[in-house]
């Protein structure tokens, strides 16, 4: 590499580039998801509150049960695991130089729709395990 090329590189990384640095950028956007966390929750915690309706599913009452909440728990901090993905593939996306907010919708819908249907599918296959396992 040449003297000039070697220069342009250390200058990049300078102090004095305009862009925002990863760590500001995550930052903003990790505070901007936090905000949607909360309509998240409401929406999982919505559909998981309405498989343990007695008669929405059958043996939905399990889930009222202690060992129940504890399987809530247990696919709630999967599904909040699972949240981070959407600012981290974001933050990756504004880094690139992608600042369009279509992105950040795309990935929190998409995201709660594949999220609703694991929560969907986790739950009733907790209640049918624990109805299989009743003995008749």
């Amino acid at each position: 590499m040449s003297h000039t090329a070697e220069a342009s590189v250390v200058n990049d990384c300078s102090p004095t580039n305009t862009e925002p640095s990863v760590i500001v950028l995550a930052k903003r956007v990790f505070r901007d998801w936090e905000h949607l966390r909360v309509y998240y929750v409401l929406i999982l915690g919505g559909f998981a509150m309405l498989l343990a309706i007695p008669g929405a599913i059958h043996n939905g009452s399990y889930l009222l049960t202690l060992r129940g909440i504890v399987d809530i728990a247990e696919v709630g901090i999967v599904a909040n695991i699972c949240y981070f993905t959407g600012p981290i593939s974001e933050t990756y996306v504004r880094w690139l130089g992608y600042e369009q907010k279509w992105v950040r919708w795309f990935l929190f819908v998409g995201g709660t729709l594949l999220s609703v249907v694991q929560v969907l599918f986790t739950l009733g296959s907790v209640v049918a395990s624990a109805a299989a396992s009743i003995p008749n």
